[in-house]
């Protein structure tokens, strides 16, 4: 009768997955985290970006890494080719890293609401060349200003 609503923590990880899984990424990484991070509605209203903007960003920078090696690639197909899943303990070391301070963080009682806030807090303290550091960059996110209506 009552189905018991997922973690958002849940919610979270398994978004970054997927959004490793349609980038065709092997791993999930910190830009992985921030698109996972997005799909919490009230993480996304704190940054103040949502997924397509944060995905769009991501795009621009590996399309100008690539052009800093000569490559010009053309637009992207609309439909995502098939990829297979990540595997769950497929992360970076940076993405591990801010997952278990994000994680030790909390009790667990706390563990569901207060860990998407340190996952952003971790992910806004990542510095370049992170992944995630680069699209907060790109999307021209006011660090401190985040932090603030975060904390």
């Amino acid at each position: 009768m009552f189905g018991r609503q997922k973690s958002p923590v849940t919610v979270i990880i398994k978004a970054a997955f997927e959004e490793a899984r349609l980038r065709g990424d092997r791993r999930m990484g910190t830009e992985h985290l921030l698109l996972g991070l997005l799909h919490h509605e009230e993480s996304a209203r704190a940054l103040g970006i949502d997924v397509a903007t944060a995905r769009a960003a991501l795009d621009e920078l590996d399309r100008a890494a690539l052009r800093m090696l000569g490559l010009e690639v053309g637009d992207a197909p609309k439909t995502p080719r098939k990829h297979p899943a990540v595997p769950g303990t497929a992360l970076t070391s940076s993405a591990r890293a801010v997952l278990n301070q994000a994680i030790k963080a909390t009790t667990m009682r706390t563990r569901d609401a207060e860990t998407p806030r340190h996952l952003a807090l971790g992910l806004l303290a990542q510095a370049r060349p992170d992944p995630a550091a680069q699209v907060i960059d790109q999307l021209g996110i006011d660090r401190t200003t985040v932090r603030s209506r975060i904390v």
